[in-house]
């Protein structure tokens, strides 16, 4: 697995993703990447069961998109610190680099989202995707610079 110090992650999501530096959170000092199949596959689908046991059955307005994101965010961290019990390096691979973005979509209004930082073809790279049915999404330009909080 590999392990991004916080400067890197920040880095990485400003030159490939788009994102402005000055509005990237990220309270962690180390990072590690999941696998784009793994979190759009086996780890989406356990976060969809764990809402279903849950009661959360779908979109409502006491459970809406920025909700869906922060749940995402959250299970991938459990998923990550349950998966580091007993291992002798876990205290420098302290977060997941799953977390959730706020911007404007293009014609329709405010969004939250995941943003992922993986490799893919052993190359760093960022990644978007809606935590309501675990698809990826490619921003626009505009919706890239009407990003305005990141927590990761």
């Amino acid at each position: 697995m590999t392990r991004l110090p916080k400067s890197e992650l920040t880095r990485v999501l400003n030159a490939q993703g788009g994102i402005n530096t000055p509005i990237i959170h990220a309270p962690d000092a180390n990072y590690v990447l999941y696998s784009l199949d793994y979190i759009k596959g086996e780890g989406y689908t356990r976060f969809k069961d764990w809402l279903f046991k849950r009661g959360i059955l779908g979109w409502r307005h006491t459970f809406d998109c920025d909700n869906y994101a922060e749940a995402f965010r959250v299970f991938m961290q459990i998923v990550h610190s349950k998966a580091q019990t007993d291992k002798d390096d876990n205290s420098r691979k302290q977060s997941v680099a799953v977390g959730v973005i706020w911007y404007e979509r293009d014609g329709r209004g405010g969004h939250a989202i995941n943003v992922i930082v993986t490799k893919v073809d052993d190359k760093l790279t960022v990644r978007f995707i809606e935590p309501q049915d675990g698809k990826e999404v490619e921003l626009s330009k505009s919706e890239k610079e009407s990003i305005f909080f990141v927590l990761i």
